[in-house]
């Protein structure tokens, strides 16, 4: 039973993405320390097997070119002077045996040290008795002129040590990185699980649909602290867009209840009134023309909707505000001289190549002329409506505006909400100047109101497109 729970709680903590990720990196540094220790041991341990052999070799020079000088009674004395002088007395070893296989001096038990010579001389590692005890050494053999065999060589016992040591370090390097690994894991799991903990119960908050809360902003300015505002940026705009669609929702309730119920009360008369074709003629005309502004009201509704989210940016290209602000007269001109307005452009000479913006033509096209058809419908009779263009900066300004009576400063900030009317008297859906918010917004623009003084002047401020 303590097996399947402790397997549980295993299985619970590898399902930690913070415990895998911080596990696996510790594992991988654990066994990077491991590896450059034992690289490191090797590199110790052929120091200390070298400076041994150098001094076996070295040792074992001197004592044959003593040989060489002094004869072999002076070498049978040197080596009783080595070890009698209380000098590495257990770490270094002598023999000297003559052409007979006699031992001469030294501290070495006798053995075949011919079958070891090595051509050129190199040590070898050998177990021998000295004094009869049995040791590992590192031993240097020279044959002399004289058929003699100079044996010089040193306990390797230290050596050994030093091998364990150091073994011994690097298990227990081993052992507590491993540990720190397992501290580190779960403090950075808890660690991690506390920064993730407020964006879970935020979200979780969020989706029981309350759209208000926020994730705590701290002071950190790490990976964090950035996903945080990020998140709650994101937030801003979800309830941003959720309270349109409400208000929208709401809104549609409103404006279309009425003339869906005037449609129904004609068709209700028309029904009544079958027997005179007159009647029932003018009933479907009229219900015809409600329809007809129910789906022009949709069809705003849906542009706002598109530009909104942003779905119309794949149709972007450089587009010229005179040539757009041109096609727009050439189009309200028969409809101006019929109400007695005048429609002028005027473009300020700043650059030759004209004002560029990049944007959809078609929007912005319909920005200008739903501008126009507000003005004309507003401005009156008599009225001079002026079209201009200009730059300011890095900024693209296009303006509309009017010499009618204007809007009063009251509704100035007002104007863009959908289904708002100044005059609800006049026919109209008030999505008009919603439709040209969002697409200036579509644009990344500024929609301005203005008192022009009188009139109306609509400012949009656009990023300049400069040509190539």
């Amino acid at each position: 039973m303590s097996q399947g729970r402790a397997a549980k709680a295993w299985r619970r903590l590898w399902g930690s993405v913070a415990f895998r990720l911080t596990f696996n990196y510790g594992v991988l540094a654990v066994c990077t320390t491991i590896f450059l220790l034992i690289f490191a041991y090797g590199k110790i341990v052929d120091v200390f097997q070298t400076q041994f052999s150098r001094q076996v070799i070295l040792t074992s020079q001197r004592l044959a070119v003593h040989y060489q000088e002094y004869g072999r009674p002076s070498l049978q004395a040197e080596i009783r002077q080595l070890l009698s002088d209380q000098t590495d007395i257990d770490t270094e070893m002598y023999l000297l045996i003559d052409q007979r296989g006699k031992k001469l001096a030294g501290n070495l038990d006798l053995f075949p040290a011919s079958d070891y010579v090595r051509d050129p001389p190199a040590p070898v590692q050998l177990n021998v008795l000295r004094s009869g005890s049995p040791v590992a050494a590192l031993l240097g053999i020279h044959p002399l002129a004289d058929g003699s065999t100079l044996v010089v060589g040193r306990d390797t016992h230290d050596l050994k040590e030093i091998k364990k040591l150091i073994g011994n370090a690097i298990i227990a390097a081993t052992l507590v990185g491993l540990l720190l690994v397992l501290i580190g894991t779960f403090i950075f799991r808890r660690e991690l699980r506390r920064r993730v903990e407020a964006i879970r119960d935020t979200a979780f908050h969020v989706g029981t649909g309350e759209l208000t809360r926020r994730i705590p902003v701290s002071s950190d300015e790490d990976e964090f602290a950035q996903l945080r505002h990020d998140i709650n940026h994101m937030l801003d705009r979800i309830e941003t867009l959720m309270k349109g669609v409400r208000n929208v929702s709401d809104s549609i309730a409103h404006n279309i209840r009425t003339p869906l119920a005037r449609v129904l009360a004609k068709l209700h008369l028309a029904r009544h009134d079958v027997h005179d074709p007159a009647a029932l003629s003018v009933a479907i005309d009229a219900a015809s023309d409600e329809i007809m502004d129910l789906i022009s009201v949709a069809e705003k509704l849906l542009l706002i909707a598109e530009a909104e989210s942003g779905v119309r940016r794949q149709a972007f290209r450089p587009v010229m505000l005179e040539g757009l602000a041109q096609d727009v007269i050439e189009l309200y001109e028969p409809l101006a001289d019929e109400s007695g307005t005048q429609l002028a452009q005027r473009k300020i000479p700043e650059a030759d190549t004209g004002t560029w913006v990049l944007a959809d033509a078609d929007l912005l096209a319909g920005v200008i002329a739903n501008l126009v058809d507000n003005a004309l419908k507003y401005a009156g009779t008599g009225a001079r409506i002026t079209i201009a263009t200009a730059q300011r900066g890095d900024k693209a300004i296009l303006t509309v505006s009017d010499d009618g009576p204007g809007v009063a400063a009251s509704h100035l900030a007002l104007l863009g909400t959908r289904f708002y009317r100044v005059q609800p008297d006049i026919p109209g859906s008030g999505l008009g100047l919603a439709s040209v918010q969002a697409i200036v917004s579509l644009h990344e623009g500024v929609l301005r109101f203005q008192d022009a003084a009188p009139g109306l002047r609509v400012e949009i401020e656009l990023p300049l497109y400069k040509t190539p």
